[in-house]
């Protein structure tokens, strides 16, 4: 069940946090040997979220606030998928034994997740409310398919709070990247199964806004070079806007 802390006007502060579930493509040196195959998928979409890790690190920057990321490739274990998630071990992870799988839930998987929620629970408890923005990447092309979208909002159309910030976000952004295809909840479902869909069962929409950026990894190379700094200042700036709003206006709730 949802925390039932603070309700929405008794929440003083806005604070981001801000997470990256698929930092890096590295593997343990105890699980190397499973992977000696997997070179290829280890580089691509499959092993991580190139350039989520660089525009993550500009948000929380600019932000100053911390950044928490998952440091090993999501084919060892996904952090971003439910326990029963057929998906949360892959092809080559998911040969080990039921002891093994077993020891990489609990070192690696319950360790990261219980990490980020102790500090949204923190920050609540201390009279936030939390935009946690979860920063990911995306291929361009799927299956031979270009997809019709370059930078995603993914939100729980459900939650009122998620999708006032960002019906707010999606302007700041066509106001800095007018050129920028942007989508909600493309090429994504926000309330799919993920780290963010597991964290709106414990905390309330007053408390809790769970967000994911996709970005196109056509951008992947270009996030030093002004594009990662245009996706942190709407974001930024709808926070700032978000802020202001939190006294007096509650049609969101």
């Amino acid at each position: 069940m949802p925390s039932s802390g603070s309700a929405f006007h008794s929440m003083n502060k806005v604070t981001a946090l801000i997470t990256c579930e698929h930092a890096s493509n590295q593997i343990p040196p105890r699980y190397r040997g499973i992977f000696s195959e997997a070179h290829t998928d280890l580089q691509t979409h499959l092993g991580w979220d190139p350039g989520a890790l660089d525009l993550a690190r500009i948000i929380s920057g600019q932000l100053k606030v911390p950044l928490t990321t998952y440091d090993y490739s999501r084919l060892l274990i996904e952090v971003n998928r439910s326990l029963d998630h057929p998906q949360l071990f892959s092809r080559y992870s998911g040969g080990l034994s039921e002891e093994e799988k077993e020891q990489l839930k609990c070192t690696f998987y319950q360790p990261y997740r219980e990490g980020v929620e102790a500090q949204i629970s923190h920050l609540i408890d201390q009279g936030h409310q939390v935009v946690h923005l979860s920063v990911h990447s995306f291929t361009p092309v799927f299956f031979g398919q270009k997809r019709e979208v370059e930078v995603g909002l993914l939100f729980d159309t459900t939650r009122t709070s998620e999708a006032g910030f960002c019906l707010k976000w999606q302007e700041e952004l066509r106001r800095i990247r007018p050129q920028l295809v942007i989508r909600d909840n493309e090429p994504y479902a926000g309330a799919d199964d993920g780290f963010t869909t597991y964290l709106r069962t414990r905390f309330l929409g007053a408390q809790y806004l769970g967000l994911e950026l996709e970005v196109s990894q056509a951008y992947a190379d270009q996030m030093q070079d002004g594009f990662g700094a245009d996706i942190s200042e709407s974001f930024c700036q709808t926070l700032a806007l978000w802020r202001s709003d939190l006294d007096m206006d509650q049609k969101y709730l």
